[in-house]
């Protein structure tokens, strides 16, 4: 679960993962109905079903990297302008409602929902935290500890910080952003290969000796063990083309 509530945060769906997870069960649902309607092999459907599980969590991770390299890019200029701000002697909330008002579009209905809710006599850490849920970036969540810490502690030497932060994000763009465009092509084509095989598959049953045949017990043990191998494939895939980078700060909430 906690994988699930990681991956919708990253995709900006973490307040309506329920929503999400009925809608996945559901195509996993209608996979398997659908498979044993056409095809009548119990063994075929179940192993369709769990790969199309599959494929959703797969999905949803590609659109939260996707979102997140876009959202990545906008966080040297955020962290800019609190420097900026600080430096100008502007509040917090004054900042805020800026960067609401101004900031990057992609980002402004987080800042104006962030000020609103401080603004509305919230505590700080609760709307800190429905800030880096709702975005479920690291950066978000590095953003979120330095104004917690400047709200703390006052912000002697904060505006050094904020310059720092935007100088590391600008360096870990420019040294990691090829290598994972690489990465992403090649992993890709890795896991689509993986569906080749239950594709072929679903075309041979439909031959009625071939359909008798994976009707058989032997013939649901051979479609369930070729399930077994694809799952460990993908993990082998996934472990293979991992690459150790900074993680969040804070993890989503359940």
């Amino acid at each position: 679960m906690k994988l699930f509530n990681d991956l919708s945060a990253r995709a900006g769906l973490h307040s309506r993962r329920a929503e999400l997870l009925v809608t996945i069960a559901t195509i996993t649902a209608l996979v398997f109905l659908s498979t044993q309607l056409v095809t009548g092999v119990t063994g075929l459907s179940v192993s369709l079903s769990i790969l199309s599980l599959a494929v959703a969590i797969e999905v949803l991770r590609l659109a939260g990297g996707a979102r997140q390299t876009k959202l990545d890019q906008l966080w040297p200029q955020v962290f800019d302008s609190f420097q900026n701000a600080t430096q100008s002697g502007l509040s917090l909330q004054e900042q805020l409602g800026y960067l609401g008002q101004k900031g990057p579009i992609r980002l402004r209905e987080h800042f104006a929902r962030l000020e609103f809710d401080i603004s509305s006599g919230k505590e700080l850490g609760v709307c800190l935290g429905a800030f880096r849920d709702a975005i479920g970036s690291r950066h978000a969540d590095q953003l979120a500890l330095l104004i917690e810490v400047t709200t703390e502690l006052g912000t002697a030497g904060v505006s050094e910080s904020w310059r720092k932060a935007a100088m590391h994000l600008r360096a870990e763009q420019a040294t990691f952003g090829e290598v994972l465009t690489k990465k992403g092509w090649v992993l890709g084509s890795a896991k689509v290969a993986l569906i080749a095989p239950w594709l072929v598959a679903f075309v041979l049953v439909r031959l009625e000796q071939n359909r008798q045949a994976f009707e058989t017990e032997l013939g649901a043990v051979v479609l369930l063990f070729g399930l077994l191998l694809s799952i460990v494939a993908y993990a082998v895939v996934n472990k293979l083309g991992n690459l150790t980078l900074p993680g969040r700060i804070f993890n989503a909430a359940s």
